[in-house]
């Protein structure tokens, strides 16, 4: 059932940026000199407002070479602080309605939760000709009437999303950068590293990454401990969790890319192993990508193998995707067929001495395995046919997508995509088939600054869910406005 109570302090934020938008759209600046026509114009759009928001570049050009449309928030960009400063303010709100039903399959009480979440960000960047930045960024997440247990991911009022500083370690004309502090990572499709954007609270890390971009190759190093959210104090990193590794970016061919990566985890925080055993965890990784488009065509193929121990076991594990797609360029609405087939191993034999559960990382397997997030890349095989299309230009974009998902090896657990076990038969006589779920999203862009998502998620459960506990299907219905500045 769905309530109206909303805190007052979320409608004046509401009510504030909904005064705000409405003139965003402005006409050309009268001000500005005519354009010279006998010069090349060059048409500039607002710049993107991006995941990654210290990615965005806000250096507009002065000249008349450029027609660049003027915005409300432009003079909140690029601000000339003298000696050859300047710096860039930006920002976001975010509120979601979400209405779930029997997300444990029928095992928890109530069976419907109907909640709203609230995320406000502000950020800070300062930079000094291209030598040297500060990029600082604060959060405030809200969970409101949610009647079950707080998730993770859900609240974490007044603390420091990123705060981190570059440096170009070789002069300002060479794009070897050093980067120290809190930041996001997203390497990939977000596979393995992502900040995880549908979160209310998005992932982060504390470390160093040292990076550099060319015209054929994008290399990064990093060494980074994760960031826990603590409620009732700063967050601080993980202490006792390292991850490292090495990320590079092959971009010679083109309308294609090549990802390389090899990557390392190092826990010795006291974790259970699929097979019983309690302890330290060392897990190397290397993997790669391949994506394109020809013609009509997108496709992409991404495969990782791991390695290491956990709790005195041998760590040997796999993962493999394939996705692809046809637009329909020339119909009414573009619309794009697709599907996808993803693997990622599990554990066969909980007494062998060996790991075979993958290990997915720090993952958006929101993209991947559904929206209801039941499902993560760990003993898993899952199929999924979807359907894109455009019937508004670019303002509207509608998908529909049918997910299939079974158990790679029948004696180890399902695992949701924050990696937790859930269901498990541990003499595999439940079968494999988990289930199937269908997801249906409405994503408007309303303009330069705002959208809305809408979105509907039905989950049926299958043999393993029916034989391991209560089994009802799942539902989720949520809806979401984001402005971002």
């Amino acid at each position: 059932m769905f309530r109206n109570r909303v805190h007052s302090s979320h409608l004046i934020g509401i009510y504030a940026m909904l005064c705000v938008c409405p003139s965003i759209s402005l006409g050309q600046n009268t001000d500005a000199p005519p354009a010279d026509k006998t010069l090349s114009i060059k048409k500039v759009n607002h710049p993107k407002l991006l995941n990654l928001r210290y990615d965005e570049n806000f250096s507009y050009p002065d000249d008349a070479t450029y027609d660049y449309e003027p915005d409300l928030f432009d003079p909140l960009k690029n601000i000339d602080l003298g000696n050859d400063w300047n710096l860039t303010l930006g920002g976001e709100f975010r509120f979601r309605l979400e209405s779930e039903t029997n997300k444990g399959f029928g095992a928890t009480e109530p069976a419907n939760d109907t909640f709203e979440l609230y995320r406000y960000m502000l950020h800070a960047d300062f930079k000094y000709q291209k030598l040297f930045r500060v990029f600082v960024q604060g959060m405030s997440a809200f969970d409101e009437h949610r009647d079950l247990p707080l998730r993770g991911i859900d609240e974490n009022k007044w603390d420091l999303q990123q705060l981190f500083f570059d440096i170009r370690v070789l002069g300002e004309d060479l794009p070897l950068t050093l980067r120290v502090g809190r930041q996001d990572l997203q390497y990939g499709n977000q596979r393995f590293i992502s900040p995880f954007e549908w979160g209310n609270i998005r992932r982060r890390f504390d470390g160093v990454k040292l990076f550099a971009k060319g015209k054929t190759w994008d290399v990064d190093l990093f060494f980074v401990k994760p960031v826990i959210v603590q409620r009732k104090q700063r967050d601080r990193y993980n202490e006792d969790f390292d991850f490292y590794g090495a990320y590079a970016t092959y971009k010679g061919i083109p309308n294609h890319g090549l990802d390389l990566y090899a990557l390392a985890i190092n826990n010795t925080n006291k974790t259970v192993n699929p097979n019983g055993n309690i302890g330290d965890t060392t897990r190397y990784m290397l993997g790669s990508r391949f994506w394109g488009k020809h013609g009509p065509m997108d496709y992409e193929a991404e495969i990782a193998g791991q390695w290491g121990t956990w709790a005195g076991d041998t760590i040997q594990a796999w993962s493999w995707t394939i996705d692809g797609g046809y637009t329909f360029a020339d119909a009414s609405g573009k619309p794009r067929i697709g599907a996808g087939f993803d693997w990622a191993s599990g554990d066969e034999d909980p007494f062998d001495g060996k790991v075979g559960t993958f290990n997915q990382l720090f993952p958006l397997g929101h993209k991947y395995f559904g929206y209801m997030d039941l499902i993560g890349r760990q003993n898993i095989t899952a199929v999924n046919v979807n359907l894109t299309a455009w019937p508004v230009a670019k303002k509207v974009k509608a998908r529909a997508a049918y997910h299939t998902f079974w158990l790679n090896a029948k004696r180890d657990a399902i695992y949701n995509a924050g990696a937790g076990a859930g269901r498990r038969d541990i003499f595999g006589n439940s079968g494999r088939e988990i289930g199937h779920e269908l997801d249906l999203t409405v994503a408007v862009k309303m303009d330069k600054h705002q959208s809305m998502l809408f979105g509907y998620s039905h989950f049926w459960d299958s043999t393993v869910i029916e034989q391991t506990g209560p089994s009802e299907d799942a539902d989720l219905f949520y809806v979401q406005y984001q402005m971002k500045f």
